[in-house]
């Protein structure tokens, strides 16, 4: 294992990619070290974003909010207070807190959007798409959910805009969720919404795994 920590960052991002999420941790946790005793902050600052996306991606989620609020205070532009703002997002959709995911996802698109960034933008409005269906605020969740559709598309990310595609789709079945139910019951990942059966377990405390991208929350 090479001790540069730009190879060690390097390598983090791919364990990231591949799912290797406590591998991708440590690697990027040895980069950060290694970059702020070299007196590089920002180098620093990009290896503690590896690290809180390898945790969020763990569902380990109190490790998760430190770590994005870390990079939050640390974040040197835009870019980064975007990334930790759809992090700390993440975290609060995770916990089914619609009304805190959706402040945060809508601090991180007016950032993202402020400096033209894609990626960002069609994270935070996804995100934020899907936070407001949770808080019925359902007309406002269509059009983050097309900004979401469209910056996907333009950065040829067809899986994921599938599932703002899905997401979109399912907003009609929203409307008529809420007359039964104070919320619908949302996997923070793609968006889907929980089958009866898996919301019920979801309520009475038991971890499941959404049916549609394999995402565990509970």
């Amino acid at each position: 294992m090479s001790s540069n920590p730009e190879a060690l960052l390097e390598e983090a991002v791919q364990l990231h990619q591949s799912s290797q999420f406590e591998k991708g941790f440590k690697l990027a946790e040895k980069a950060r070290n290694a970059f702020l005793e070299d007196k590089k902050p920002e180098r620093a600052v990009e290896a503690l974003r590896v690290m809180a996306d390898c945790t969020i991606n763990q569902r380990n989620l109190d490790k998760a909010k430190q770590l994005y609020e870390e990079l939050l205070e640390e974040a040197p532009s835009k870019w980064y207070q975007s990334a930790a703002s759809w992090g700390l997002g993440q975290v609060a959709a995770h916990r089914m807190d619609y009304t805190a995911a959706s402040n945060w996802f809508r601090k991180g698109l007016n950032l993202a959007e402020s400096i033209a960034d894609q990626w960002y933008t069609a994270w935070n409005a996804f995100g934020l798409g899907n936070s407001l269906r949770g808080i019925g605020q359902l007309s406002e969740a269509k059009g983050n959910l097309q900004k979401a559709l469209s910056s996907f598309q333009a950065q040829n990310q067809q899986a994921f805009a599938s599932w703002a595609k899905r997401a979109y789709s399912e907003i009609p079945g929203d409307a008529q969720l809420r007359d039964k139910e104070a919320k619908p019951w949302l996997c923070p990942l793609c968006g889907s919404r929980f089958s009866p059966e898996l919301a019920q377990r979801l309520r009475s405390g038991q971890m499941v795994a959404c049916e549609y991208c394999g995402t565990s929350i509970g």
